[in-house]
């Protein structure tokens, strides 16, 4: 990214901080926004006569006001692509819409300021910018490539939503403040193909790009547990320990994965975490449930709740269709068209990973149709994928079913109340949740009355208990089962 297109980014950031527009207009419409120098004039530009014609119309004039602020009195467009989006279909192939074909011919438009020329080095940002020799930018570089980051996940790659807004506030708050003990260590949880990964990583990318000199290391918990198996076998611990003690920043990903690992690694992890807590290193780890329900020994369960936990839920329909426009943009320099971004989100909605492979699969299925991407080639893509969407249960499922078959209302089984003919069922609700849905504990809690994870917990070793015990109960549970799978 060059200096110019960082000075955009912040401008967008703060855009989006102030709340100028609203969170999913920001990420349909101006994340998507890109600049560029013509002739000595910064032009910003917009992907598609789509895309240039709402933002001119609603957010241009707000935009524009703020743009001095950031690149002096440069002169400024905001204009078209001339670049048409491509995918790599067959030759003889055009990717079509249901309504209308992706060739789009360019329409520039300058703002008011364009009639002056002034040249582009006036840019206040940019006089003040730091110039690097080859050999800084080299050395940059390598120091990036030892962190382990993948420089694609950034915080303006990441699509944001109601389901991670908080997380995403967090993550950027964490860079601000590295090693604050509020957020220290800071525990990202929730389902597979989420964006937990992305998260940790953006902030990793934030700080080293405040700071290229910050020591920072990105690893899997399996990772880790080789270079424990390593220092080992080869009696480097010393060595070992220098290089996780001397740490800035540790990004573990899928820490339950060291919950195999009963002895040695879960040792070592636990003096490293100390010894970074206590010089003030910034920790941050993700995982697929709760910290309390991984099977850790007990310091590392209670440092671990010491810190900031927050939750990744899985996106709601909005997001997943700004998820899907924004990766079709950018991995196929394809404008997906509405109606075929809603068919996939409408039907796609277990997490981001699914999505994206299901618009792969779309994508790829339209190349060798000869009308085109539309609708009708997107749902005949997706038959298999929507037919095992469609068997998916829901919470809102389970307990209908469950009130249904106990006869007692929806409003009792969320209730507080603790009579033996309410919360019997309610219990078996927590359980066959947690069975048959990928929601996380804190969630099934929260949707049954705003319980929490031990509650949870205690409902679905109760239950468990009493199948063994009670045949009644566990033929219930199993009716129930069969009725919800059928």
């Amino acid at each position: 990214m060059n200096q110019i297109e960082e000075i955009w980014q912040l401008c967008l950031n703060y855009i989006n901080d102030a709340e100028i527009v609203t969170e999913k207009e920001f990420n349909t419409w101006l994340k998507t926004l890109k600049t560029q120098v013509n002739d000595g004039i910064l032009e910003i530009v917009a992907a598609n006569a789509l895309v240039y014609d709402f933002v001119n119309k609603k957010y241009w004039h707000k935009i524009e006001k703020l743009l001095p602020e950031f690149f002096g009195d440069a002169p400024v467009k905001f204009v078209v692509s001339n670049d048409k989006p491509k995918i790599d279909l067959s030759k003889n192939t055009s990717i079509t819409t249901s309504t209308n074909t992706l060739d789009i011919k360019p329409a520039v438009k300058p703002s008011p300021k364009s009639d002056n020329t002034v040249d582009i080095s006036k840019m206040k940002a940019l006089n003040t910018a730091a110039k690097t020799t080859p050999t800084e930018r080299q050395s940059r570089e390598q120091m990036h490539n030892s962190t382990k980051l993948t420089k694609e996940h950034t915080f303006e790659t990441f699509v944001r939503g109601n389901s991670n807004q908080l997380a995403v506030a967090i993550g950027m708050h964490v860079t601000q403040d590295l090693g604050n003990k509020n957020h220290n260590p800071l525990f990202i949880y929730g389902n597979v193909g989420l964006g937990k990964t992305h998260l940790m990583q953006a902030i990793g990318n934030e700080v080293h790009r405040k700071n290229p000199q910050a020591k920072i290391r990105y690893l899997h918990a399996n990772d880790y547990i080789q270079d424990v198996v390593k220092a080992s076998q080869s009696h480097g611990f010393d060595a070992f320990k220098k290089y996780y003690n001397g740490l800035d920043l540790l990004l573990m990903d899928d820490i339950q994965f060291i919950a195999g690992d009963k002895t040695k690694s879960q040792e070592e992890f636990f003096y490293t975490f100390n010894n970074l807590l206590e010089k003030g290193k910034q920790i941050i780890m993700t995982c697929d449930t709760y910290p309390k329900n991984i099977n850790l020994n007990d310091r590392l369960t209670s440092r671990f709740s010491s810190g900031l936990t927050v939750e990744i839920q899985p996106p709601e329909l909005e997001m997943r269709v700004a998820i899907l426009k924004n990766k079709a943009l950018r991995s196929a320099k394809l404008e997906l068209d509405d109606e075929v971004a809603f068919f996939i989100a409408q039907n796609i909605k277990s997490n981001v990973r699914e999505l994206e492979g299901a618009l792969n699969k779309v994508i790829y299925h339209a190349k060798f149709s000869k009308i085109g991407l539309t609708i009708g080639v997107a749902k005949e893509a997706l038959m298999e994928l929507i037919a095992g969407e469609s068997r998916i249960i829901s919470i809102d499922d389970i307990q209908k079913t469950v009130c249904d078959y106990y006869k007692i209302k929806l409003s009792e089984l969320l209730s507080k109340k603790r009579t033996q003919n309410i919360t019997r069922p309610r219990q078996i609700a927590m359980s066959i949740a947690k069975e048959l849905t990928q929601m996380s504990l804190p969630s099934i809690g929260a949707n049954f009355g705003g319980r929490d994870h031990a509650t949870v917990i205690h409902a679905q070793k109760t239950v468990a208990a009493l199948r063994e015990s009670d045949e009644r109960v566990d033929r219930d549970y199993k009716l129930l089962l069969q009725m919800l799978q059928n």
